[in-house]
């Protein structure tokens, strides 16, 4: 008897709920599968793995507290056209319009407890272009080369040393900067830009050309100066949101999609496909380059230049306020007698 009231006790249970266990069921199942794919993801990247083992402190970010000092510079003509790389592992890298034709890279250490000088800084001139990279100390094989090549195997434990990058960029000069730890901005700029972070942010604004951002932890932020056609735009974050700032009149196709959050657009799209809160896919004004937004763990959102003129203004004014101060604190540095820093050998001019 026993039995046959727990049966039927069973039976009551699947027979009046068995929808929402089943579709309890499927979406743990959706869940824990993403968990599992971005987590193998994030160990996949060696770069993290080298973050880890290096023992870095990830506080650099508060620079109240930290003594920064000019470490490197390098400047020269790059070809318009090419591409000036950057690579970093443990800090930030800030972006600003040229005044003239020549590419300038400063590049600040700081570390409390642990001699900056134990991370190198190399410049790989290749005709007409130049790769810098941040070389923290490695028991395996690394390498900073041509097109961007950055190479770091076991690396050694380097303590809290950070290096953050500071580029001027001529128009139509192209950028490719990457770091593991540090938020990657740029204001201003007319030119194409790339940049990838796994742990901070992403800010561009006012920029001119074609953007690529990637981050894993961390929103994104771009506002494009204002162009009735883009030259494209791709943003994508694992955790954090994405807001793309595009002008009234521009002509796109439109792909925006996230897994647990919703996108917005204030432009009217001509829609492909059904009404998804999470997926919209369609045509912006005559159609034309691609604007791809994908997150995961975050909402993405479209709006006008127009109808947010004080934020980006806000955002620029901020990133310009940022670059000087950092020019302030290095030209005191040096006031106080800070030993100049060696300068790289220049690319030969090409006109």
């Amino acid at each position: 008897m026993v039995a046959t009231h727990e049966s039927s006790w069973v039976h009551r249970i699947w027979r009046d709920w068995r929808r929402e266990i089943v579709r309890g069921a499927a979406l743990f199942a959706v869940v824990a599968a993403g968990g599992l794919f971005v987590l193998g993801q994030v160990r996949a990247f060696e770069p993290l793995s080298l973050l880890r083992d290096g023992g870095f402190n990830v506080d650099f970010g508060s620079h109240g507290d930290r003594s920064w000092s000019d470490a490197f510079r390098w400047a020269g003509v790059v070809n318009r056209g090419s591409t000036v790389w950057i690579r970093n592992l443990n800090g930030g890298i800030t972006v600003e319009r040229a005044g003239g034709d020549s590419v300038v890279v400063v590049a600040q250490k700081s570390g409390r407890h642990t001699d900056p000088d134990a991370v190198e800084i190399l410049a790989v001139p290749d005709g007409g272009s130049v790769t810098i990279c941040a070389l923290w100390p490695s028991s395996g094989s690394s390498a900073c080369g041509p097109q961007g090549e950055y190479r770091l195997s076991g690396t050694k434990k380097s303590g809290d040393v950070a290096v953050r990058f500071m580029v001027s960029l001529p128009d139509g000069v192209a950028l490719d900067a990457s770091t593991v730890n540090g938020q990657v901005a740029a204001a201003g700029v007319a030119a194409p830009l790339a940049f990838k972070t796994v742990n901070g942010s992403v800010v561009v604004e006012d920029v001119t050309g074609a953007v690529k951002a990637t981050t894993v932890n961390g929103s994104i932020t771009a506002a494009l100066a204002g162009a009735a056609t883009v030259e494209g735009l791709e943003l994508e974050t694992v955790n954090g949101s994405i807001r793309a700032l595009v002008p009234t009149g521009i002509n796109a196709e439109l792909e925006a999609s996230t897994v647990n959050g919703r996108v917005h657009t204030d432009l009217p799209i001509q829609m492909v496909g059904r009404i998804n809160p999470r997926a919209v896919r369609g045509t912006i004004g005559s159609g034309g380059k691609v604007l791809h937004l994908k997150a995961v763990n975050g909402s993405v959102t479209l709006a006008t230049l127009e109808g947010n003129v004080a934020e980006v203004q806000a955002a620029v004014e901020a990133a310009k306020a940022a670059a000087a101060a950092a020019r302030v604190r290095a030209a005191e540095a040096r006031a106080v007698g800070a030993a100049p820093p060696p300068e790289a050998p220049k690319p030969p001019h090409n006109p």
